[in-house]
C-alpha cells in the first residue's frame, strides 16, 4: 500500500513540475506587437524593406538575455546566434526568420521581407540595384536643379 502512495506522490510531483515549467515558459515569451500579428500574404513579392523589423532583448526567463526578432506580420522569433548574424550581415544577407511563406533578411543596416523564396545572392543583387537607382535619382535631381539655377541666372541677366 505504501508503494502505491509513493507512486501517486511521485506522479503528482512530476505533473506539478511539468505544469510549472510550461507556465513559466509561456509567461517568459514576449508579447506580440500589433504590427507583428500574423496576417495573410496578399501577393507573394520580391524583397521589400521592413521598417518595423528589428531585434529586442528579453530577460524574463531565468534572467538569461535572449534576442528576439520581430517584423511586420512576424511574431517574436527567438534568435539563438545573434552575435554571429550581426557580423555576417555586414558582408552578406542573412536569413533571420521565416513565418509562413514570408522570409526576413538582414543585410547591412536594413531588414527586408520577401515571399518568393530568394537566396542570399538574389537579395544582395536586389539591394545593390535599389541603391544604384536611388543614387541615379539623386544625381538626376541635382542635375535638374543645377540646370534650373543656370536658366534662372541667364533670365535675370
Amino acid at each position: 500500500m505504501s508503494g502505491v502512495v509513493v507512486g501517486v506522490v511521485v506522479v503528482l510531483v512530476v505533473l506539478a513540475t511539468a505544469g510549472v515549467v510550461v507556465a513559466v515558459r509561456r509567461r517568459s515569451w514576449p508579447e506580440t506587437p500589433a504590427f507583428a500579428r500574423p496576417r495573410p500574404v496578399t501577393s507573394p513579392g520580391g524583397p521589400v524593406p521592413d521598417p518595423n523589423a528589428g531585434f529586442f532583448t528579453h530577460r524574463r526567463f531565468a534572467f538569461r538575455k535572449r534576442h528576439f526578432f520581430v517584423g511586420t506580420g512576424c511574431p517574436p522569433v527567438l534568435v539563438a546566434d545573434f552575435s554571429s548574424l550581426d557580423v555576417l550581415r555586414r558582408e552578406q544577407p542573412v536569413r533571420i526568420a521565416r513565418y509562413g511563406i514570408r522570409v526576413w533578411w538582414w543585410f547591412e543596416d536594413e531588414f527586408y521581407r520577401e515571399a518568393v523564396g530568394l537566396g542570399a545572392d538574389d537579395v544582395r543583387t536586389w539591394v545593390r540595384e535599389r541603391e544604384r537607382k536611388r543614387l541615379a535619382r539623386q544625381d538626376r535631381a541635382r542635375l535638374l536643379s543645377a540646370a534650373e539655377e543656370s536658366l534662372r541666372k541667364r533670365v535675370n541677366e
